[in-house]
């Protein structure tokens, strides 16, 4: 009797499996409370910013930008350490999304409306205004409609994933529409890029390109930063399929070439940072609507081909009926 006292003395007890859980579930929350504090500190750069007085823009701007990017690796790693630890829950998934229409749906949308705000605003008799739908600017008004579309998107998209995806995020190896990281990336590397060719800004990561494309940029930039997210607010909603990136590349076994292409992308970012980020998440985000438009002309052209073909079979048939 005493013996098995003692036993139960120096043995301490197991706990369930259900408080162990729910410890290890505390790191996946942290991860995704950073995408979205992330997000917040974005947000507060972006709305602290002003345009120097030689017509330079703040480097705060690209703070801004990186921090979109982090937040991108925080949601990265908050969904792989929760799969690995087996701590998945609808809970997680709920203030995933919360942190992702932050990070990824309002604070991109008002860094693009703040800084193309800011740009038009240099050299105008006052401020380009941009509060609201009620401002006195139709201009701004139209800008500031655009950013609407894309938070009301950003939170469609968030919706319908997880009111379609209930399986395991091990079997995604596809989303239907662009997901809102990548929207967001593309926001936030058109911004990098362009304060990285600003004369005098300074750079957290090596950049080199000649003045003249610097030149040619900023007189679009403003303009064309509306349409991109325009665009991206589109591909989120719409049905075209995009790959998962860390399914289908990062995961499992993988030929040797696959190694050879992660080491030419990493001596490109090396490189050339900015461009080589632009560059590639561009070519995700656009290259699957071009190939797809492009597979659908191709369909209408094969069909008229065959509607041709079917017309001239059924005049010679009669032809030779008479």
């Amino acid at each position: 009797m005493r013996y098995r006292e003692l036993r139960w003395l120096r043995e301490p007890p197991l706990r369930p499996a259900g408080r162990l859980r729910k410890r290890i579930s505390v790191l996946p929350t942290l991860l995704t409370l950073g995408n979205l504090l992330c997000g917040f500190a974005a947000l507060g750069y972006a709305a602290g910013v002003v345009p120097h007085v030689n017509g330079v823009v703040s480097e705060k701007y690209a703070v801004a930008g990186y921090l979109i990017f982090a937040a991108m690796f925080f949601d990265v790693l908050d969904g792989g350490i929760a799969r690995l630890a087996r701590a998945t829950s609808n809970f997680g998934a709920e203030l995933d999304s919360l942190a992702d229409m932050v990070s990824f749906g309002i604070v991109p949308a008002f860094l693009c409306l703040k800084m193309v705000s800011s740009l038009l605003s240099h050299g105008a008799a006052g401020p380009l205004e941009i509060v609201g739908p009620l401002g006195q600017s139709m201009l701004g008004r139209f800008f500031w409609i655009i950013a609407a579309i894309y938070v009301a998107c950003t939170a469609l998209r968030l919706a319908r994933f997880n009111t379609l995806n209930r399986r395991a995020i091990e079997e995604h190896m596809a989303f239907r529409g662009l997901p809102t990281p990548g929207a967001a990336g593309v926001i936030a590397a058109s911004v990098i890029f362009f304060e990285a060719l600003q004369p005098g800004s300074p750079h957290i990561l090596p950049f080199h390109v000649p003045p003249v494309i610097g030149v040619i940029v900023a007189r679009i930039f403003p303009y064309a930063m509306p349409i991109i997210l325009l665009l991206t607010a589109i591909l989120m909603v719409s049905r075209i399929s995009y790959g998962h990136l860390i399914n289908q590349y990062l995961r499992g076994r993988r030929p040797f070439s696959y190694v050879v292409r992660a080491v030419l992308v990493g001596l490109l970012v090396l490189w050339q940072p900015q461009l080589t980020v632009l560059l590639g998440i561009y070519i995700y985000a656009f290259f699957p609507p071009a190939r797809a438009l492009w597979r659908k002309l191709l369909q209408r052209n094969g069909a008229d081909r065959a509607g041709e073909r079917t017309t001239c079979t059924s005049f010679e048939t009669q032809a030779y009926d008479r």
